[in-house]
């Protein structure tokens, strides 16, 4: 389990996170989402162990973040991708970026073989191996960057935003990668776009640093944490029928047609 307990946390004398409790079990797919600068990568961070509290304890597999030697042993069990993966990328090539991680926690080389070789297959990256990461497409290269925390076989995968500056293809590919993981792995999916959000089984909103949730799907739409009028929001998905429909649009469509229903809504 990764958990939260009664986190607060600050830049100066800037709040970001006001007395916030998360848990998160084994193989759930969580969702969170909130306005920019609502803290949501702070909260990642401190999911991930790379930022300590101020108040409160974060506590990964049981193991308190006060407990500096089994924390770090813990931490390793939670992996995290961002919204650039560039930001990531070490090596001059997949194969070597894949492999760079594991050389570092000391992983013998036959099964670093073994394990890149798996991954490449998995991920359907193979063509890519001896490609610079740089030279990849925006969807390629969070593939990647997805596999190389993979590899390493963490319970928890964080993902701050990956789509962000993904185009509708890319978004696909990538949102295909994470879906395939449900149920294999703890998954906490941050994201502003409705149709990432509603892939969560349990979603959470995030405003000013205070955390609401978790929400299932149809009471998250009513709750508004969309910040477009529920009711409009919630018209377009029953037309849709996105709740049980397996195929949901891509997200700009989707947000094109809340527009218009809004200025319909507004003129009425």
């Amino acid at each position: 389990m990764l958990e939260l307990l009664n986190v607060s946390f600050g830049f100066g004398e800037k709040e970001v996170l006001k007395n916030l409790s998360l848990r998160i079990k084994d193989g759930e797919f969580v969702t969170l989402t909130g306005p920019n600068g609502s803290g949501k990568t702070t909260l990642a961070l401190l999911l991930a162990g790379i930022l300590k509290p101020q108040i409160g304890e974060v506590i990964i597999e049981g193991v308190k973040n006060n407990d500096s030697e089994g924390f770090e042993e813990k931490r390793r069990s939670v992996g995290i991708v961002f919204e650039n993966p560039d930001n990531q990328f070490i090596t001059t090539s997949v194969e070597r970026e894949l492999a760079f991680g594991l050389e570092n926690i000391g992983i013998k080389r036959e099964e670093i073989r073994k394990r890149v070789e798996e991954t490449l297959k998995r991920f359907s990256i193979g063509a890519l191996r001896f490609r610079p990461p740089h030279t990849l497409s925006g969807g390629e290269k969070q593939k990647v960057a997805i596999a190389s925390i993979l590899i390493l076989n963490p319970k928890y995968l964080i993902l701050d935003e990956p789509t962000i500056y993904l185009d509708p293809t890319s978004r696909e590919i990538v949102l295909e990668v994470v879906d395939n993981l449900r149920g294999n792995i703890s998954i906490i999916l941050i994201s502003q776009f409705p149709n990432e959000i509603l892939m969560g089984d349990k979603i959470y909103f995030l405003t000013d640093g205070i955390l609401e949730g978790p929400f299932e799907k149809e009471s998250a739409i009513r709750k508004g944490v969309f910040q477009i009028p529920s009711l409009v929001f919630l018209n377009v998905l029953e037309k849709r029928r996105l709740y049980d429909a397996p195929n949901i649009p891509d997200p700009e469509v989707l947000c094109d047609e809340i527009e218009v229903r809004k200025k319909k809504v507004k003129h009425r």
